[in-house]
């Protein structure tokens, strides 16, 4: 027997030498309503059933069977409603969490971020293609936009590893040889990073658009292939042109562009650049 699933009437009937006597009790007690019921919710005992309140239709003792039934069906519509109440919760948390987004980065760190993109990258790369290549296409496209955004965060830091000498302290000759050695990047793809990783803290306006999305990796090297060796002051004067250009035109009229404006700025700057490309063979 439960010792918290009292029954008044038993009470009432096991005895029957004082039938008063209970009344009596409960007729000042705040436990109890004036009809015999108890007026307050049940000590929470754990069990699989859920939780009905005395005061509630159909509310009477749990050896009765039609009350039984009663309850389930009283349980089985606030479970209903309960799930219908998680998932208006849960929807509103996420409209709320996208909401917080921007001061979410914030406060996180950037090492578990990090963390994250390399588990969900790995896993990516794991997982089957999709049969539909209508989705191989779309989800391409989506591929293409993180790798940029991705490119944009690797730059920044290869730009401070570069400016701070960090390569030199870990054995490398330099930051080309520690991207070569390091990740196995080609000697070609290594420089475009290096020269992304220089370039961008001078061009605040492209690094922004860059970083949101509204340019691409390709139109970004192009520009700062224009900018490279050209004094602050110079490039300061062709990144808002060379901005203005990447939204009407692709990658390959802003690099040409690029190198036409760079031969205004810098008239010897292509001579000392022929002289630098020889040096490095």
């Amino acid at each position: 027997m439960d010792l918290f699933d009292i029954d008044p009437e038993r009470l009432h009937r096991s005895n029957d030498g004082d039938g008063g006597w209970w009344d009596r009790l409960i007729a000042n007690s705040p436990l109890w309503s004036s009809d015999g019921s108890s007026a307050r919710e049940p000590f929470p005992i754990i069990d699989f059933e859920p939780r009905q309140h005395a005061d509630e239709p159909g509310a009477g003792s749990t050896d009765d069977p039609d009350t039984d039934a009663a309850g389930r069906h009283a349980g089985g519509a606030d479970s209903a409603r309960g799930a219908a109440d998680s998932a208006e919760s849960d929807a509103g948390a996420a409209r709320g969490d996208a909401a917080d987004a921007g001061s979410r980065r914030c406060t996180r760190s950037s090492w578990v971020v990090v963390g994250c993109v390399r588990e969900v990258a790995q896993e990516l790369a794991l997982v089957p293609l999709p049969d539909d290549v209508d989705v191989c296409l779309a989800e391409a496209e989506e591929l293409l936009f993180a790798r940029d955004r991705i490119t944009c965060a690797l730059a920044d830091r290869v730009g401070r590893v570069h400016r701070a000498g960090q390569a030199k302290q870990h054995g490398h000759a330099s930051t080309r040889s520690w991207l070569r050695t390091a990740a196995g990047m080609t000697v070609g793809g290594a420089g475009r990073l290096l020269m992304l990783g220089a370039e961008l803290p001078r061009l605040p306006v492209v690094r922004e658009k860059f970083a949101v999305g509204e340019l691409a990796a390709g139109v970004v090297e192009a520009i700062c292939a224009a900018v490279a060796g050209l004094t602050d002051e110079q490039a300061g004067l062709a990144e808002p042109i060379l901005v203005e250009l990447a939204g009407k035109a692709g990658a390959a009229e802003v690099a040409k562009a690029g190198r036409h404006l760079r031969a205004v700025l810098d008239p010897d700057g292509e001579e000392r650049d022929e002289q630098a490309d020889y040096g490095r063979r």
